[in-house]
């Protein structure tokens, strides 16, 4: 895999830049603050992208520091090559992630290509992106060389051979949460929670056990309230006895009041029906008959009211009046149609009038006419004849022999027209004289006939309007009052019946005072009273003569009622004693339901913790066999990661040969690749060795890593100034060792010093 060219649209301070990469060695050599760890971030950036974070620090983001410093579009685009086929990569940034764009493209076909995602980087190395920090981009600080889970997880495929996902830390993660979900530190755990709650369980089952033996004691305490109740009750019986001895006596008392009541209102009963029976002074009638002459009576009144209706004075006087409106003679239609059409016909003839023809004037007109195309031709003459000689003044004769002539030819016309207008004038004239005629014969027609009737005033439609409104109002008139007429008859004879009938059913009863409505109701309710009171006479001598039968009367003896007080309190004083003695012993028996109904749950508790306990003990033997499967898979682990050593250990040794000229057979290497060397029979780690040493080892570490992680596709490698910390001595051999690695990785290579710069040809 290899760049081929890139152009930085705006990244940091870079902008509107291009570059070409070689295949091998590309050296560029810039001063500080040019922008080399811009250009360096650009590249990863195109592979990666940048986080999206909030830090304020600018070494801690990435988005922030490169921001363009002139503004404009943030980002740009790479071309790289890889299985021989080429591909750009264009992206572009914004203020977070889903602001940023990303589109890769075949550069053969030039359109967008499906072979890579946005997380193109990890596709194509197989590294994220912190991995691809620790492997192929080596800055000029301090190397981190330690490998995380991505660079594991690849160093592991390769080392297995296969490319399926083995992933160690995920794994051991995994059996640790699920053993923490079991039992941790902070007593959350599943098998934590099921003792705790075992523990609750054989608390409440001790508690329920020492409740249930007190159900014997409360039981006894319920049996002392039974005995000192039976006790009050008896005591209450001999109050009771005195009482209802006492009740018979009052009884027999109340028996002989209520027995002269009901006698008393007996009686009144029947006085009452005596008072009825003279109204209706022993005639045979019904209810029904009664209110067929209460209707009859309100008809009476509805008929007076209809005829005081036809009494009504306006229509009469209205009436009269248009009698002698008409004293004359009532017009008929065909008269009121007549003079109708003779004043419309007088309107048309009433129209404005023409002025009488004037004499003719269109002699004096022809003469003027005459005269002027005289001048005319005498001016044309002229014209011609003094054109040659004066041009002006030939001119000026012709120009007004031609308005003359003009002139005359306009008045001719108008005498032409005014002749034809005078013509229909005089036929206009004629046929006025005629229609005034008419006109004058008909308006004596029509005062004639609406004066008989109206005050006429010139206005004749107005007055023949009035004529023929009176004539159908009297028509009308004269219609109501001869029905009006017929229906009072009808009605005088109803109510002269009605009222015969009305007195003669009033005269069988004795009735005085009041108009024959009243009468009629009074009849009816003292009717309806009467049958009421005969059934009620009834039921109150049956009531009485059970009575009789049923109750003592008799009275041998008197009671004092201080005596029926105080047994009446004594009673109550005993009651309430045995209510309180009741409620304690209800008191007790609940307790005791209370009691038996919580200690009936004791099966199921005991069941209950024995299912606990079971599920307590297969939780811990799954508990157990998650710390022995994660104890197996850190040794598996250990054993995996040792199969990396070897080969990182040469690589290691070879590329420090290279740059230091010196064998390293003391450098130990453990499986979290840590570097120490061994002097003087101790372990001595890197951090004894000066600063250019320490970044020579990193150095060395992260090639021989990348040997390690890529041993088909070489990728490109990105040095950011890595020997600024070495002395001149060392220098040539790191510029040589870098020539020797272009051989096989394409490498970007930046430096700030000619020192340590190199040419490609070199």
């Amino acid at each position: 895999m290899k760049l081929i060219k890139c152009h930085i649209e705006n990244f940091g301070k870079l902008h509107d830049f291009d570059y070409t990469f070689l295949p091998g060695l590309n050296s560029i050599k810039e001063e500080n603050g040019w922008g080399k760890s811009t250009f360096a971030t650009f590249i990863k950036s195109m592979f990666y992208g940048l986080p999206s974070n909030n830090k304020h620090s600018l070494d801690e983001n990435e988005r922030k520091k490169f921001t363009p410093w002139q503004g404009g579009n943030y980002g740009g685009n790479i071309t790289f090559e890889i299985n021989d086929k080429q591909y750009r990569i264009e992206r572009f940034f914004g203020k977070n992630n889903s602001e940023d764009t990303f589109e890769i493209i075949d550069v053969m076909t030039g359109k967008k290509s499906k072979d890579f995602k946005d997380n193109v980087g990890e596709e194509i190395f197989g590294l994220d992106e912190a991995a691809f920090e620790r492997s192929l981009f080596i800055p000029q600080k301090i190397l981190n060389s330690n490998i995380n889970e991505s660079i594991s997880n690849k160093l592991t495929k390769l080392i297995q051979g296969t490319t399926e996902e083995f992933n160690f830390e995920q794994a051991v993660k995994a059996l640790e949460k699920k053993r923490s979900a079991l039992y941790n530190i902070k007593g959350s755990g599943e098998i934590q929670k099921l003792e705790s709650k075992r523990d609750e369980i054989i608390a409440q089952i001790n508690e329920l056990n020492v409740e249930g033996g007190t159900i014997a004691d409360i039981q006894k305490r319920v049996d002392n309230e039974d005995e000192q109740i039976q006790e009050l009750i008896a005591q209450q019986d001999e109050v009771k006895a005195k009482i209802k001895q006492y009740s018979k006596l009052q009884e027999k008392i109340a028996n002989r009041e209520l027995f002269e009541k009901l006698n008393s209102q007996l009686s009144s009963t029947e006085a009452e029906i005596k008072q009825k029976q003279k109204i209706l002074n022993g005639q045979i009638t019904s209810v029904v008959e009664i209110d067929s002459f209460i209707e009859k009576s309100k008809e009476i009144d509805k008929n007076e009211n209809k005829l005081k209706a036809f009494e009504n004075n306006y229509v009469k006087e209205r009436y009269e009046k248009l009698q002698k409106y008409f004293e004359k003679s009532i017009p008929s239609v065909e008269e009121t149609k007549e003079i109708s059409e003779n004043i419309a016909r007088l309107n048309v003839l009433s129209a404005p009038k023409v002025n009488e023809p004037a004499e003719k004037t269109g002699g004096g007109k022809k003469k003027i006419c005459f005269l002027l195309v005289i001048w005319a031709v005498l001016s044309l003459v002229a014209g011609v004849f003094t054109i040659k000689p004066n041009l002006t003044l030939g001119v000026v004769m012709f120009v007004l022999g031609v308005v003359l002539l003009i002139g005359a030819g306009f008045i001719h016309l108008v005498n032409m027209i005014n002749q034809k207008t005078a013509n229909n004038h005089r036929a206009d004239f004629e046929k006025l004289i005629k229609n005034e005629e008419e006109a004058l014969r008909l308006r004596g027609k029509v005062e004639e006939f609406l004066s008989s009737y109206e005050n006429v005033d010139g206005d004749y439609a107005s007055a023949l309007n009035n004529i023929v409104a009176n004539r159908n109002e009297y028509n009308n008139i004269k219609k109501q009052l001869e029905k009006e007429e017929s229906e009072s008859k009808e009605l005088l004879n109803i109510i002269n019946e009605y009222k015969g009938e009305i007195e003669n059913f009033l005269s069988k009863f004795v009735v005085e005072g009041g108009s024959d409505y009243d009468k009629l109701l009074l009849i009816r309710q003292t009717f309806i009273d009467e049958s009421k009171l005969s059934e009620l006479l009834k039921g109150q001598e049956r009531e009485l003569e059970k009575f009789k039968k049923d109750k003592n009367f008799d009275i041998d003896e008197d009671v004092e009622e201080e005596n029926i007080n105080e047994l009446q309190r004594l009673e109550r004083d005993f009651q309430n004693k045995i209510d309180e003695r009741r409620e304690e012993k209800a008191k007790y028996i609940s307790t005791i339901g209370k009691i038996q109904d919580d200690i009936s749950i004791l099966d199921d508790l005991e069941n209950e913790k024995d299912n606990i306990s079971d599920c307590i003990s297969k939780l811990t033997e799954e508990l157990n066999a998650l710390k022995n499967a994660k104890n197996f898979l850190e040794s598996a682990n250990d054993s995996l990661s040792s199969k990396f050593l070897e080969p990182m250990k040469n690589g290691l040794n070879k590329y420090l040969k290279l740059i230091t000229s010196k064998n390293f057979d003391n450098l130990k290497l453990d499986t979290d690749f840590n570097i120490s060397f061994e002097e003087y029979g101790k372990l001595r780690d890197v951090d004894y060795y000066s600063k250019g040493y320490k970044n020579t080892i990193d150095l060395c570490m992260r090639l021989a890593l990348i040997d390690a992680l890529f041993d088909k596709e070489t990728p490109f490698i990105i040095l950011d100034d890595p020997f600024v910390n070495l002395d001149e001595s060392k220098i040539e051999n790191a510029k040589e060792f870098l020539k020797e690695l272009s051989k096989t990785y394409q490498l970007i290579y930046f430096s700030c010093h000619q020192t340590r710069s190199l040419s490609p040809e070199a």
